[in-house]
């Protein structure tokens, strides 16, 4: 895939994310209060991440060997 190409799908995905976030938190905070909205955030996010981190640790575990 060209970087040009890639760069463009990450931008936009981005965009689309940082934009539907405004209307997921203001619909979120009707149902639970602020605190939980904020830590179920941060686990979402911790759990979207893990993979990638755990893939980089293994990437470097092999190489080392």
């Amino acid at each position: 895939m060209n970087k040009k190409v890639f760069s463009l799908i990450c931008a936009v995905s981005c965009s689309f994310i940082w934009g539907t976030a405004f209307v997921a938190q203001d619909m979120g905070m009707d149902y639970i209060g602020p605190y939980t909205f904020s830590a179920v955030r941060l686990l979402l996010g911790f759990l979207t991440l893990l993979p990638f981190f755990l893939f980089s640790n293994l990437k470097k575990l092999k190489k080392q060997n």
